[in-house]
């Protein structure tokens, strides 16, 4: 019998650390003003260029129920790849963090499920090290399909 490992980049908001599967994880940059958004969701901090295409710069703080990110030299940008089945996009963007942590390794084992009545769709499971809990990510699930339809909407119009 085998054991899959995973990789997961963790990322600190606030006092949290959670992780996302290093699959979804196109580069780390250090932060950049980003330009802005009008008519945006809340949690659209603004758009940066990536590559040869504008993608949306998401504070992550606001976007999780927390506090904004307030921006020191730590704060870095993660950009994304996601994928929303049901809309058949594959679409990218940046995640405004704290800071970037570690890479950690796990099997699915040591993975521990949330009760889904108290958590929200897009934590995967937890993972404890030390004293704290290390809430994995389901990447394509952070934005549900009216968010997706809006970000993209209103990147098209610029």
């Amino acid at each position: 019998m085998s054991v899959t490992i995973n990789s997961y980049l963790t990322f600190k908001v606030g006092e949290e650390t959670f992780g996302v599967n290093v699959a979804k994880v196109m580069e780390i940059r250090e932060y950049q003003q980003p330009q802005s958004l009008p008519q945006s969701l809340p949690f659209v901090a603004g758009v940066i260029a990536y590559n040869e295409e504008v993608i949306p710069l998401i504070d992550t703080g606001i976007k999780f129920g927390m506090k904004a990110i307030t921006v020191n030299s730590a704060t870095c940008m993660v950009v994304l790849q996601l994928v929303n089945d049901v809309l058949g996009k594959t679409y990218r963007v940046a995640i405004l963090v704290d800071t970037v942590s570690d890479v950690l390794e796990s099997d699915d084992a040591s993975m521990k499920p949330i009760t889904d009545d108290y958590r929200p769709d897009y934590i995967f499971s937890t993972y404890k090290q030390d004293d704290k809990f290390i809430y994995i990510l389901n990447a394509d699930r952070v934005f549900n399909q009216k968010e997706i339809i809006a970000i993209l909407d209103s990147i098209k119009q610029l």
